[in-house]
């Protein structure tokens, strides 16, 4: 397991959703919106609603892949790589805090009661900040 450094913990708190990677069974890169909380220093969470490709890939091959940055200058951003683990009908889903479900439509109360939670074991952790002696670095 890898420790998030506290700046990239802050910017994950700042953002309602984050684009999270994964790849089909195809080999072909899936990415969607994720509403995600930070768990810990080494976890991130978010819940799965709608079981499509993002679930179908996740359940086939258990990694992901998220990013993050910061909108204004100097624009520091990470890319976030883990193991995942999904959950369903336990407390970690029953524990996945209602801030995580803001912005979504009427349709959602109805989903509530299956959703699933995914939980991210960061892995590896990249500077994606744009500038030469940054850009694409490992950090942890």
């Amino acid at each position: 397991m890898v420790i998030m450094p506290d700046a990239l913990i802050a910017l994950l708190k700042d953002w309602h959703s984050v684009p999270v990677a994964t790849t089909g069974a195809d080999g072909v890169p899936n990415v969607a919106a994720k509403s995600v909380m930070v768990r810990d220093p080494e976890t991130i969470i978010w819940g799965e609603l709608y079981f499509m490709q993002t679930h179908e890939n996740l359940l086939r091959h258990p990694v992901a892949s998220l990013c993050v940055w910061e909108w204004t200058p100097p624009f520091t951003a990470y890319k976030v790589k883990g193991r995942v683990v999904i959950h369903r009908h336990d407390e970690v889903t029953a524990a996945l805090d209602r801030s995580v479900w803001a912005g979504h439509t009427g349709e959602f109360a109805a989903r509530i009661e299956g959703m699933a939670a995914v939980v991210l074991t960061v892995e590896e952790i990249y500077d994606q900040t744009p500038r030469l002696e940054a850009a694409g670095k490992r950090v942890a």
